[in-house]
């Protein structure tokens, strides 16, 4: 595995793991970012990473900010502008091409945070595992940034999904 740290959305250093390197991964595969949930680290996807999956995919998945080797702030996570500003620096610092976001549990909000403030052009597609069926908020209850982003992202994996069904 190939350990990366990167500046993330705020200044703060991220930890990311793939497995583009000699002995394991495909370097030029299509991008897959896995996204881990709450108090978790980039080894909940660990069965992936080392996965047959590796022979045909770039498969990088990250620690989030507060979380493993990553930088652990006194604030800014109640920002969802910094929670996608710390995947847009993945993508672009690793120029990840038009990867395939994956989240699990709490994943799936940054994913959101990320279609919300940087849109969908950057990236190929999402997957939601084990997501709440509505997404809440860093306090518990569902706010209005959760509300605007999830419909969107719902649109957003349903036209994805006729699109490549038509190619």
């Amino acid at each position: 595995m190939k350990n990366h740290k990167i500046i993330g959305g705020g200044g703060i250093q991220l930890h990311l793991v793939e497995t583009a390197n000699v002995e394991m991964g495909n370097a030029s595969g299509r991008p897959i970012l896995f996204i881990h949930g709450f108090s978790q680290c980039w080894r909940t996807w660990d069965r992936q990473m080392s996965s047959d999956l590796a022979d045909d995919r770039r498969l990088v998945a990250m620690d989030m900010r507060g979380h493993g080797l990553s930088d652990k702030p006194r604030e800014g996570y109640a920002d969802s502008k910094l929670w996608a500003d710390d995947v847009n620096a993945a993508i672009q610092t690793l120029k990840l091409d038009h990867p395939i976001l994956c989240g699990w549990s709490y994943g799936p909000l940054v994913i959101l945070d990320y279609i919300r403030h940087y849109g969908e052009d950057d990236i190929s597609g999402v997957v939601f595992v084990g997501a709440h069926h509505q997404a809440r908020q860093r306090g518990g209850s569902v706010n209005a940034d959760t509300r605007v982003s999830q419909p969107r992202a719902r649109f957003f994996c349903h036209r994805r999904k006729r699109q490549s069904a038509q190619s």
